[in-house]
């Protein structure tokens, strides 16, 4: 026979227990804060059936950008170009950029650093803050094209990924004169 002291005694383990577990218990019912997978980052991911790219962004300065980011491939494969349009605030396009027909070796499951490969496109369209709707394409895969982020050069945390001037000098305009070296005395 239990006495009443012990069935009080239980009693009183088993609502104290439960009273702990509750709130543990009630947490694995929720829903989890992030459903959908983001990048945490400056960058935008997309992909096609064999090629992944990853935090891709294009660092902006002078109307020259590069394309900043990650890319792998499942097989041997290459970018053998980057088009698209620089678009304005209201998000429709605002010029055409300048492609880039640099192309880009990537080795079968290996990451690839976009901003070393030095894959650049220019614009005087392309404006800090805003997007631009980039093609890429590549010899073995279906194209992507993404909407980017334009980001400064002037963001300390881009800074290294800082396009290059363009290497092409401007032909003097016809009928101008010639700039000449006079002799120094």
């Amino acid at each position: 026979m239990i006495s009443a002291r012990t069935l009080r005694s239980r009693a009183t383990t088993v609502v104290v227990a439960a009273t702990l577990l509750a709130p543990v218990l009630a947490g694995c019912s929720q829903e989890p804060k992030v459903i959908r997978p983001y990048t945490p980052a400056a960058g935008v991911n997309t992909a096609n059936d064999t090629v992944k790219l990853r935090g891709l962004a294009l660092v902006h300065a002078d109307g020259q950008a590069r394309l900043s980011g990650m890319a792998t491939s499942s097989h041997n494969d290459a970018i053998t170009g980057v088009t698209g349009e620089a678009m304005g605030p209201d998000d429709s396009v605002a010029g055409p950029l300048k492609p880039s027909t640099t192309r880009v070796a990537l080795t079968a499951n290996e990451g690839r650093n976009l901003v070393a490969a030095g894959i650049q496109v220019s614009s005087d369209d392309l404006k800090d803050g805003l997007l631009a709707s980039i093609t890429i394409t590549f010899a073995n895969s279906d194209p992507v094209t993404v909407l980017t982020p334009v980001i400064s050069a002037g963001n300390p945390d881009f800074t290294p990924a800082a396009p290059t001037p363009s290497a092409t000098p401007s032909a003097p305009a016809s009928g101008s004169p010639t700039p000449t070296s006079t002799p120094s005395s």
